[in-house]
């Protein structure tokens, strides 16, 4: 491609030129010609008018197009342009028939070297082509790059080339030819070949687009594209304007299924890409190697059942790679989120997004396009999925098992007793699902670990941290719980550096956590632990390599985010984990930006009300809450939510606090200095009493 590079260069420039020139020409009388503004080299003619003569004409010199498409709704119909003999005067043909609404829209591609596109599309141009032979030669006008004189059938054709992404594409041809429809073509690339009989234009200035096939590139490596003709008739093979590569889905047409949902599977996806790509590998069967935020997904599909869907996207994104801004556009609505640290690119967690309303039967489109990347990749897609809202519930694995639930237990430290994110998800649960009938109990205990470890002189000396399994059997036998949220972590690497000794002494303690809970019929959702800000202690924390730590390791956050990384990869191995650490610390930072002493901790410990509903969002988000609740830092979206929304939470906070000290002493635990609360028999016959205003505001919304 590089054999005309200065002669490319010069006629680029002068490209540009002209297009600068041409984007200042005023409007035609038939509508507007948007120039391209992008990478895509794509340009937009509106028809707000439709010519008596079929002729959309164009200035000139127009950009080299190598496609004309008029869009009709979800159809693209090829177009004809057509020259004069120098290329002074362009315009499109247009059917007779114009489409059922004006403006129409005509989408122009165009190039003038080879290329490949910011949208994935690739060009082999006759303007940098090798021809192999002395008739057949490069002729050009402004605009208008074409290998004519082609006479002999015994020449040929060819680019070299190396693609930037594997995968699935479909090819086409941009050509003229005046007579001789029986002529046929040998399209040899990347080792396959393709034979069209191509048929006549009507004049060797009238160009149109020919469609050749599919082709999947298995690897980016260096290949060859060669033209050549099998056989001739008439008095040339052809002009050959371009051959184009666009992306194309590897899957197959998607339909709405008989239960009313839409799966729209990565390997159905059309890429809009240089880079991201479909990895079929069955551990991957995913979208990735989305390193460039300009590439984009999109998937087509049929709807036979209208009506309201929840958008859920299943993301996977790798240690580090967390907090790229994406989104979701269907039907006219747009979708934004935060791409998840779920620890690996292969660990893949649904996100509800929001609903959205597909009105009529027909063909829709969805795009998944990245706004801002923030690390060395966006995330990797393995699907989309479009829920009837109806079926929301029996088809959402994790919201039915907690909808269900009879008893829910909140296991952890002393930032599970404070207990405002328990009050939060229950108050989600009573204003959106009021006919479950889900018990919350909030069984926290300051200072726990699920480790056993305890620093030297914890409380001043005065008992070591109590210990989860020294009462997880009365737990169990107690509470008998069918479901337990665990959020366990900030006490376990008792605040000192990491330790590959603390480490397994968590990891033990998690595993045995798992294990007993499930002998006990109890299904365990694990919160990876809420972050260690060293800023509020900054003169009280302790630096690496001391023997002992009676005050917290400065670095002690990094130690946490090691313990989040190995829970979140426990997802691989059938884990139900929601990860809260790498949003809240992703939150802090991005808060700092603005106000460098943001704090959610005044202790670095012990977050703020702010800092529990960041922890109970990422639940709520986990189990489907809808993302107008989730999508905010603060809670009012979920009290707007209903009408009587603040006077139920405080009744569940009521509730929550009456209940959680008898709850605590009834089953019983070794740390001194906790209330004891009132006898759980008495204490839940005083909450019987709120739970009747609970309904009350709950059945009448």
């Amino acid at each position: 491609m590089t054999v005309f590079r200065s002669l490319l260069i010069l006629l680029l420039l002068s490209v540009l030129r002209a297009e600068v020139s041409l984007a200042a020409v005023s409007d035609p009388a038939w509508g507007k010609i948007v120039f391209a503004t992008n990478s895509t080299g794509q340009i937009q003619a509106e028809a707000r008018g439709w010519p008596a003569d079929g002729k959309l004409s164009l200035p000139t010199a127009f950009p080299n197009i190598t496609a004309a498409r008029l869009l009709d709704g979800r159809q693209r119909v090829p177009l004809k342009w057509v020259f004069n003999a120098d290329a002074s005067q362009l315009h499109v043909e247009l059917p007779a028939k114009p489409p059922a609404t004006l403006p129409a829209t005509i989408l122009l591609e165009t190039a003038e070297g080879s290329q490949q596109f910011a949208d994935g599309r690739i060009v082999f141009s006759a303007l940098d082509a090798k021809v192999h032979g002395t008739r057949a030669r490069l002729e050009s006008h402004p605009g208008n790059h074409r290998i004519g004189f082609w006479t002999d059938t015994g020449e040929s054709v060819s680019w070299n080339y190396k693609p930037t992404r594997w995968g699935m594409y479909s090819l086409e041809v941009a050509f003229s030819a005046d007579g001789g429809a029986d002529t046929e073509l040998l399209f040899e690339i990347a080792g396959q070949n393709f034979t069209v009989i191509r048929p006549a234009t009507g004049s060797w200035y009238r160009y149109q687009t020919l469609g050749l096939g599919s082709i999947y590139l298995a690897k980016p490596e260096p290949f060859i594209v060669r033209v050549s003709c099998r056989k001739m008739t008439g008095a040339a093979v052809m002009n050959l304007k371009a051959v184009t590569l666009h992306p194309a889905p590897e899957g197959k047409p998607i339909f709405q299924d008989a239960s009313g949902e839409i799966s729209l599977h990565a390997r159905d996806a059309i890429t809009h890409s240089v880079m991201m790509r479909y990895e079929p590998a069955t551990n991957k069967n995913c979208l990735g190697y989305w390193t460039n935020p300009k590439d984009w997904a999109e998937w087509e599909f049929a709807v036979t059942k209208p009506g309201m869907f929840d958008v859920e996207v299943w993301q996977g994104c790798g240690k580090g790679h967390g907090g790229s801004d994406v989104a979701v556009e269907v039907a006219g609505k747009s979708f934004a989120f935060v791409v998840e640290d779920t620890g690996h690119f292969q660990n893949f967690v649904p996100r509800r997004l929001g609903r959205v309303e597909l009105a009529k039967a027909g063909t829709y489109d969805l795009a998944v396009k990245p706004r801002r990347k923030q690390a060395g990749a966006v995330m990797d897609i393995r699907q989309v999925r479009l829920v009837p809202v109806k079926a929301a519930a029996e088809v959402s694995p994790a919201l039915k098992r907690f909808l269900e639930a009879r008893r829910v237990v909140f296991l952890g430290d002393s930032i599970t007793y404070g207990g405002e994110y328990v009050e939060w998800v229950e108050t989600f649960v009573r204003t959106h699902y009021p006919e479950a009938k889900v018990e919350f109990i909030n069984l926290g205990l300051p200072s726990e670990t699920v480790s056993g470890l305890s620093e030297p002189g914890h409380a001043n000396g005065a008992f070591p941290r109590p210990y989860l399994h020294e009462r997880f059997g009365r737990v169990l036998e107690k509470a008998r719980p069918d479901l337990i949220v665990a959020c366990y972590g900030m006490n376990d690497g008792i605040y000192h550096p990491s330790s590959e000794e603390r480490f397994k002494k968590f990891q033990d303690g998690m595993r045995m956590l798992r294990e007993r809970g499930g002998a006990g019929d109890a299904y365990i959702v694990h919160v990876t632990p809420s972050t260690f800000d060293s800023l509020p202690l900054k003169s009280r924390v302790l630096p690496a390599g001391l023997a002992e730590y009676r005050s917290p390791y400065e670095g002690y956050n990094e130690v946490l985010d090691r313990y989040s990384e190995w829970l979140l990869a426990q997802r691989a191995h059938g884990w139900e984990v929601v990860d809260a650490h790498g949003p809240m610390n992703r939150f802090i930072a991005a808060e700092r930006q603005t106000r460098p002493d943001f704090k959610l901790a005044g202790d670095g410990v012990h977050i703020n009300s702010q800092g529990h509903w960041l922890i109970a969002r990422e639940i709520l988000r986990h189990f489907g809450a809808p993302a107008e609740i989730v999508a905010e830092d603060l809670p009012g979206a979920l009290l707007g939510s209903h009408p009587r929304g603040a006077e139920i939470l405080k009744l569940v906070q009521q509730r929550q606090r009456l209940l959680k000290d008898a709850w605590l002493t009834h089953v019983g635990h070794l740390r001194p200095g906790m209330k004891s609360g009132k006898p759980l028999s008495e204490a839940q016959s005083e909450v019987e009493e709120i739970e009747e205003k609970i309904r009350a505001l709950t059945d009448n919304r």
